[in-house]
């Protein structure tokens, strides 16, 4: 799969999100047309590549943060369960530079201008929506799980089982099941003859810092650094910078995500903002057992992944009803 192209929103689209932009309380039937007009728009190229990116706000500079926010929890929101990024930050986070120190494992990739490497996010699906780039790097790439494994069957096929096994991942300092430390499960399965994945290899080899997690072998560690170096031999392909107003959606159980290190403007109103949820949709398909401990759940359509805490997140995990809301806050 190329780079996927930024699509142009229709014309009927484009007045849609402007109107609704200009209104400071919105009906909720407006709300809830924009919303479904914006999922049918990325709807066939999500399903298609696990990717999708719309055009989707005309210089975005020109509206209060807050409506901006708004709008990515509107489109968030119709298509599933919204979920919490941290156990402080709720259900929206701004990915920009926080000065963070990257090396340390309680430091997330969002809050730092640094590289990431090839991973998938900690839900099913991230929404990304660009307020402010950088002119400076902060380049995207996005790879299918189902084209690396290609790569690697092509150039050294005896290693592809080993990204089936099991690998220790740890689970973080804010993870869903405080007494679960890290876990053990594939970075890639298979369903219904369909490629999937979820890698994270900081985690891999953060799960070494516990004493009771195995100790890698040298066999799963030349089967990482293939499957990283042939992502590296992706990379560029499927590369793009994304612009300011830009509605990025991320399959996180078929693409990979990474990005490039980036340089801020000294302005504080000029530097890179990108808005981002989390979200398990409604039409969710299962997932592996292995994966409970990262998830939270794997039943189909359920609410599961994210960070959460405390009874009224753990209490939901698994459940099923929904209803679409068209509430702007």
């Amino acid at each position: 799969m190329p780079a996927l192209s930024c699509a142009a929103p229709s014309a009927a689209l484009r007045a849609q999100v402007l109107r609704w932009l200009a209104r400071p309380v919105p009906d909720g039937a407006d709300a809830a047309e924009l919303a479904q007009a914006v999922v049918a728009a990325v709807a066939a190229p999500l399903a298609r590549h696990g990717v999708a990116r719309l055009a989707l706000v005309e210089r975005p500079e020109l509206y209060p943060l807050e409506r901006i926010e708004q709008l990515l929890l509107l489109v968030s929101r119709q298509i599933g369960f919204v979920l919490p990024q941290s156990y402080s930050e709720g259900e929206l986070a701004h990915v920009q530079d926080q000065r963070r120190d990257y090396a340390l494992p309680g430091t997330r990739g969002h809050q730092t201008n640094n590289a990431l490497a090839f991973h998938s996010d900690r839900c099913d699906l991230n929404l990304l929506l660009y307020v402010r780039t950088s002119s400076n790097g902060g380049q995207l790439s996005v790879v299918p799980y189902a084209q690396a494994v290609e790569q690697v069957r092509a150039q050294a096929p005896a290693m592809l089982p080993d990204l089936f096994d099991g690998f220790p991942l740890d689970l973080r300092e804010e993870r869903i099941f405080p007494s679960l430390l890290w876990h053990w499960r594939p970075i890639l399965w298979e369903r219904d003859g369909v490629v999937y994945g979820h890698y994270i290899r900081r985690f891999i080899a953060d799960s070494q810092r516990h004493a009771d997690c195995p100790r890698l072998s040298t066999r799963q560690l030349q089967a990482l650094d293939r499957w990283d170096a042939v992502l590296d031999d992706l990379r560029q392909a499927h590369s793009f910078a994304p612009a300011p107003g830009e509605l990025l959606l991320l399959d996180n159980y078929r693409v990979m995500h990474a990005r490039s290190a980036y340089v801020d403007a000294p302005a504080h109103d000029a530097q890179r903002l990108a808005l981002r949820t989390w979200v398990a949709p409604f039409d969710s398909p299962p997932l592996p057992l292995a994966l409970h401990p990262l998830a939270g759940s794997c039943t189909a359509g359920s609410f599961r992944g994210g960070v959460g805490q405390g009874s009224s997140y753990l209490n939901r995990l698994g459940s099923t009803g929904h209803v679409h809301s068209t509430e702007s806050t």
